[in-house]
């Protein structure tokens, strides 16, 4: 075992003493004048991490990227952040207007090999040429578009992060109509970008102290150099260190969480006057299936009870006849069943809304509007900054309309997985006292540069050959 590892208490208080510092180099999300303590420092004391007397280089590929840098900064690790590639133009605002932006901001994960405009400097820069610390992607086989998830890869090939974690939906790991899990064919294409020890976790973000039902598969490759080699595999670690800390954050109650930031009020969108009935109308198609499914619940056609009690907050709230007929056919619902409601989801249609009988609220996305049937109305972009792990007192967020505010929040990775998932993963390897450590191992015969076509021939190939075979099949999902 490494000698790092033998000495937790001396880990123990080097993360410590090394957290005081944390403020001073956050990884450039937080604001100099609005800085805080590491709220969660102790999870990497607790897992015995020994982190070098530098700053780690980080480099991230995000959709909503300003989840790995908030994640750092809770944790207390010093980072320089050399680039972030953010396609959501809210998030490019908001990582472009801090006090300290990552040192190159571009918009497009493709085609960057010869170089991207920054939103940084204002001008055409190549991409650094640095082997990363720590490398975050978000961009998965099932998002908008697969080849953000191949040019990680290459990225991956090219430059071998010391360590990379990259994030994907859950449905990854569910069988399809074949029987396969996808998760199958992308841990293999992984287990070809070089010298990694390869895994995957699934993560629930209710299981780290924050009250919402999202969940998230993360892809953990570690350098075999960099690697804390003992008795036990290489990364059955992580699962260890992932279910220790899911007994240190207590869970919480959405609401009470908001309450306890000591958060102002949303202001209402309009004004006090307005009812359900100024609310623009619904159409025939949504009318018929509201209809149908009040039939299928067995609910009276007529029934108004809750435009009664809550009419006046549906107007000033909500936009259209639409939303508080959802509002009104699932609080019907749940009275009917004798529970109580909590949220649900007016965003999305009456026969699939997202509900919550608890105080956690349903997976934010970047289009959710979420009512609250106990604060009355629906909850505002910062307030879902908050569900999603934020803290907005550390963001510039004045230049961000309350729709810029909801989109970044929902497209976010949620800071309490991705710090999770962080911190364990640090408690697995160790990284050289300077910057440039030794050159990374490359497989014989292997090319520095590869195609995004030749990598998408690579990753078809997989597919077919692993249909059927199950191969990592226990991903506990």
């Amino acid at each position: 075992m490494n000698a790092k590892r033998s000495a937790p208490t001396a880990a123990a208080d080097a993360t410590a003493a090394s957290a005081a510092d944390a403020d001073a180099s956050d990884g450039g999300c937080c604001s100099k004048r609005l800085r805080r303590a590491p709220e969660k420092a102790h999870w990497l004391t607790r897992l015995g991490v020994v982190l070098p007397d530098r700053e780690l280089i980080i480099a991230t590929d995000c959709g909503g990227g300003i989840g790995p840098p908030s994640a750092l900064v809770e944790l207390g690790v010093k980072c320089r952040h050399i680039f972030a590639c953010e396609s959501d133009p809210s998030s490019q605002q908001l990582l472009s207007s801090q006090a300290e932006p990552p040192e190159r901001l571009f918009g497009s994960m493709i085609g960057r090999d010869r170089g991207c405009f920054c939103l940084v400097s204002g001008r055409w820069m190549p991409m650094p040429h640095e082997q990363p610390d720590i490398y975050i992607s978000n961009a998965g086989v099932h998002g908008p578009n697969p080849d953000r998830f191949l040019a990680a890869v290459k990225y991956i090939m090219e430059h071998q992060p010391r360590l990379v974690i990259l994030e994907d939906l859950v449905v990854a790991g569910r069988e399809d109509q074949n029987g396969n899990l996808p998760a199958d064919s992308i841990l293999a294409l992984l287990s070809q970008a070089g010298d990694y020890e390869v895994d995957t976790f699934h993560v629930t973000a209710s299981h780290f102290g924050l009250p919402q039902r999202r969940q998230r598969l993360y892809y953990v490759m570690i350098s075999s150099q960099h690697l804390q080699r003992g008795d036990k595999e290489p990364l059955e670690k992580i699962s260890e260190a992932l279910a220790q800390l899911r007994t240190v954050e207590p869970s919480v109650d959405a609401e009470d969480l908001l309450e306890s930031l000591n958060f102002e009020s949303q202001p209402s969108p309009k004004g006090s006057d307005k009812n359900v009935a100024s609310l623009l109308g619904m159409s025939a198609d949504a009318s018929y299936l509201h209809r149908r499914l009040r039939h299928e619940l067995r609910l009276p056609l007529d029934d108004m009870t809750y435009f009664q009690l809550a009419g006046a907050h549906l107007g000033r709230w909500l936009r259209t006849y639409r939303e508080a007929d959802v509002c009104q056919i699932h609080w019907l619902r749940a009275k009917s069943n004798k529970k109580e409601i909590r949220f649900v989801s007016v965003s999305q249609d009456a026969h699939r809304a997202a509900m919550s009988f608890t105080g956690e609220v349903p997976n934010l996305t970047p289009t959710t509007r979420l009512w609250s049937y106990r604060l009355q109305r629906v909850l505002g972009g910062r307030e879902m900054l908050m569900l999603q792990g934020f803290k907005p007192d550390r963001w510039n967020l004045q230049n961000l309309s309350e729709a810029s505010l909801t989109r970044v929040a929902g497209a976010a990775m949620t800071v309490h997985m991705i710090a999770a998932v962080l911190a364990s993963a640090l408690s697995c390897c160790h990284f050289p006292d300077a910057e440039h450590g030794p050159a990374p191992k490359r497989r014989p015969g292997r090319s520095r540069s590869i195609s995004l076509a030749e990598l998408r021939s690579r990753y078809l190939a997989i597919r077919q050959r692993l249909s059927g075979l199950r191969r990592f099949s226990p991903l506990g999902v």
